[in-house]
C-alpha cells in the first residue's frame, strides 16, 4: 500500500479530532475573528444541524462522568456511515447502514493532549441492547461491531462503546459519503503522495472503489478521496485493518492542506466548508449548536497536533476474519477511564525514583506513525496536479 503525506514538513501524529469535530470545530472558531454579518452568517448555519433523540442512553447505567467544562476531560464518538440513502445510492445497493469508520477521541484534562482510538468495524464484541430502528428493543448479543449501528443507529453505537469500555460518551458526531466528499471539495482537494500507483476497479456484483491513482503526489477531489479511503480487497492485505491505515494517513494530509491553504485566513472558504459541514452532520442535541461547537474549539486552542496520539484497538485474529481485542485493550480503556496517556511512558534505566517518566523509544504494535509512513513517499517523487 502506497503511503502519503502533504506537503508541510510539520509533525502531525493524527489530528482526527480536528477534522470531524474540526471540520466543523477548528473552523468554527473562526467566527470569533470575523465582521458582523459573517458571524450571523456561519450562526445561521446551525439550523442545518441534525440532532438526535440520545434518550435510549439512559435505558441502561452509564459510566460516570466528570463535570463538563472547558477545561475538563472529554469523549468524543465520531462515526462515519455508509448509508447509501439519497445521493449515496450510486456507491451501491446496500440495505440500512453500518459505522464503517468509528474513532473514541479522548481529549485529556486541560485540553492540551488527545488519544484517538480507531474501533476495528469487524470487532467480534457484544452488541448493546438497543431501541432499533423500527421501533422495537433488541437484547445483546455477539457479533461484529460495526452491526450496532445497523440495529439501532449512532445511538445503538454509543450505547456498545460504553457497554464494552465503561467510558462515558460525552459528545458524538456522524457523516457520511456526500459530507466527506463534499469537505474535500471545498478545500479545493487534498494532495496525497504514493509510493506506488494504487488501483481499486469497481467489480460488479462483488465490490470495489473505483479508484485509480499513480504513483507520486496527486491533488485529489472528493470522489478521489472517498474511493482512496474505501478501498479495500485490491490494495494492501485486503482487510479493513490496512483501510484503518490508509485512513488515518489522509486525514493527516487533509489537515495539513487545511492548513497551507490559509483556510483559517480565508472567509468564503470557512463558510463554504462550515455550510457543507453542518448540512451534513449528526449529532446530540448538547453538540448540535454553532455556539456550543465554537466554544468547543475555542477550549482547543492549546492542543498541538504533536501531542494527538492516534492508536488502534489492540486486537487479535478470531476465527473467520474476526478481530478480537486482547488483555491490552482493557489497558487502554483502564488508561482512558483514569485520564493517563496509552501506551504509559516509560521510565529509562538511569531515572531515579520519583523521576518524571521518559516515552518510551520503542512504539507500541497497535500504534500508527503517521509521519514515520508518510516519511516513506520522499520529495523525488512527481507531482500530479
Amino acid at each position: 500500500m502506497g503511503k502519503h503525506r502533504a506537503l508541510s514538513t510539520k509533525s502531525v501524529t493524527h489530528p482526527l479530532l480536528r477534522r470531524l469535530t474540526a471540520a466543523f470545530s477548528i473552523l468554527i472558531l473562526i467566527a470569533t475573528s470575523l465582521g458582523g454579518g459573517a458571524v450571523y452568517a456561519i450562526n445561521s448555519l446551525g439550523k442545518n444541524i441534525v440532532a438526535l433523540d440520545t434518550s435510549d442512553l439512559n435505558n441502561q447505567k452509564r459510566p460516570e462522568t466528570v463535570v463538563q467544562t472547558d477545561t475538563s476531560a472529554t469523549n468524543i464518538l465520531i462515526m462515519g456511515s455508509d448509508s447509501r440513502a439519497g445521493s449515496n445510492g450510486s456507491y451501491g445497493n446496500v440495505d440500512g447502514a453500518r459505522s464503517d469508520t468509528t474513532l473514541l477521541v479522548h481529549i485529556y484534562k486541560g485540553r492540551k493532549a488527545a488519544t484517538v482510538v480507531s474501533i476495528p468495524r469487524d470487532s467480534f464484541v457484544e452488541i448493546a441492547g438497543c431501541k432499533m430502528l423500527n421501533g422495537e428493543t433488541s437484547f445483546p448479543y455477539e457479533t461484529k461491531f460495526n452491526a450496532a449501528f445497523a440495529i439501532g443507529g449512532p445511538i445503538c453505537t454509543v450505547k456498545t462503546v460504553e457497554k464494552l469500555t465503561n467510558i462515558r460518551i460525552n459528545n458524538f458526531v456522524v457523516v457520511d459519503f456526500e459530507a466527506f466528499k463534499k469537505v474535500v471539495d471545498a478545500l479545493g482537494g487534498v494532495e496525497v503522495c504514493l509510493t506506488s500507483p494504487a488501483y481499486d476497479p469497481i467489480v460488479p456484483g462483488r465490490g470495489g472503489s473505483g479508484l485509480n491513482l499513480p504513483a507520486g503526489y496527486s491533488n485529489i477531489t472528493g470522489e478521489q478521496a472517498l474511493a482512496f479511503v474505501r478501498a479495500r480487497e485490491s490494495l494492501g492485505d485486503g482487510s479493513d485493518l490496512g483501510r484503518i491505515s490508509r485512513q488515518q494517513e489522509f486525514i493527516a494530509s487533509m489537515i495539513r492542506g487545511m492548513m497551507e491553504k490559509g483556510l483559517l485566513t480565508n472567509p468564503a472558504m470557512i463558510y463554504q466548508v462550515l455550510n457543507v459541514v453542518t448540512s451534513s452532520i449528526t449529532t446530540n442535541s448538547e453538540f448540535a449548536s454553532i455556539n456550543k461547537l465554537q466554544d468547543f474549539a475555542l477550549s482547543l486552542g492549546s492542543l498541538k497536533p504533536s501531542k494527538i496520539n492516534f492508536v488502534t484497538t489492540p486486537y487479535e485474529m478470531v476465527g473467520k476474519g474476526n478481530v478480537g481485542w486482547n488483555a491490552e485493550a482493557g489497558e487502554l480503556w483502564s488508561a482512558l477511564r483514569r485520564d493517563q496517556p496509552w501506551p504509559a511512558p516509560a521510565v529509562t534505566a538511569s531515572a531515579s525514583p520519583g523521576a518524571t517518566a521518559t516515552p518510551s523509544a520503542k512504539p507500541s504494535p497497535s500504534k500508527t506513525s503517521i509521519t514515520a509512513a508518510a516519511a516513506t513517499c520522499t520529495e523525488g517523487n512527481n507531482r500530479v496536479k
